[in-house]
């Protein structure tokens, strides 16, 4: 058989419909009928006889479960390998297809917990917060604030939507190398050292605008600084919650 390449309109195809992954969530096979629901578009491209296409529904209603905008790395490499069992149907081919879903999933989900739920998410609301802070004595200007947030988060959650599932397609099961040496992974660790700045930022001024004394004051940068400085083995999303709630437990109490 002749290879046939999966063409950029399937991929866009594959792409919205990745949106309703989560859709169908059922205890035997968390995300499969999602899955399922994803990749059909490539699926009916590559076979055309009913009785392949039905053992192809088939082999993906098996369990399924990771992050749902990693999952696009996933569904890329899933469809280069179905396009190579499709061009040769070697049993090696056909078992590329079940590895690279359970293979994948547990990494890519713990991987996408900790960059989306870790850090995407902390700091959109970061982002929030500094713009109503911006605009805290024009209140009619406040909305930017969770706008800002909005914004910021979907934009890259799109992004990795449909990076993932270019990048799935083109690297298959190799695109793990490409989560940890892409630009988007130096983008993430960025954020977490931005969002701790922003955030000291924003406690700090806080804090000095109130009534509290010189030495408090004082030490409070001096004290959030010498944590920086010093505290080497300490992670960045662990020092952006403490100082998070440190900041709170300061502003409540050291009036």
């Amino acid at each position: 058989m002749n290879k046939k390449l999966i063409s950029e309109g399937i991929i866009k195809k594959v792409f919205f419909r990745s949106f309703l992954l989560q859709a169908l969530w059922n205890f035997k096979g968390m995300q499969n009928v999602g899955f399922l629901y994803t990749v059909k578009p490539v699926l009916d491209f590559l076979y055309s006889d009913p009785l392949d296409r039905k053992n192809a529904y088939l082999r993906h209603l098996d369990f399924f479960n990771t992050h749902p905008y990693y999952a696009s790395y996933i569904i890329g490499a899933v469809a280069a390998a179905e396009e190579k069992y499709a061009s040769t149907g070697s049993d090696a081919a056909l078992r590329q297809i079940s590895d690279t879903k359970k293979v994948l999933g547990g990494p890519i989900a713990a991987f996408g917990d900790s960059k989306i739920w870790g850090t995407l998410r902390p700091f959109a609301a970061v982002i929030g917060v500094f713009f109503i802070f911006l605009f805290s004595k024009r209140i009619s200007l406040m909305w930017i604030g969770p706008a800002a947030a909005f914004l910021f988060y979907s934009a890259v959650h799109i992004y990795i939507r449909y990076h993932g599932l270019v990048a799935g397609y083109k690297f298959e099961n190799n695109v793990f190398d490409e989560l940890f040496t892409g630009k988007l992974q130096k983008s993430f660790v960025y954020m977490k050292i931005i969002s701790i700045v922003m955030v000291a930022f924003l406690l700090i001024k806080g804090f000095l605008g109130t009534g509290s004394s010189i030495a408090l004051k004082t030490a409070y940068p001096l004290v959030f600084i010498g944590v920086v400085l010093f505290i080497r083995n300490v992670s960045a999303t662990a020092l952006f919650y403490a100082v998070l709630v440190l900041g709170g437990f300061f502003a409540r109490y050291c009036r």
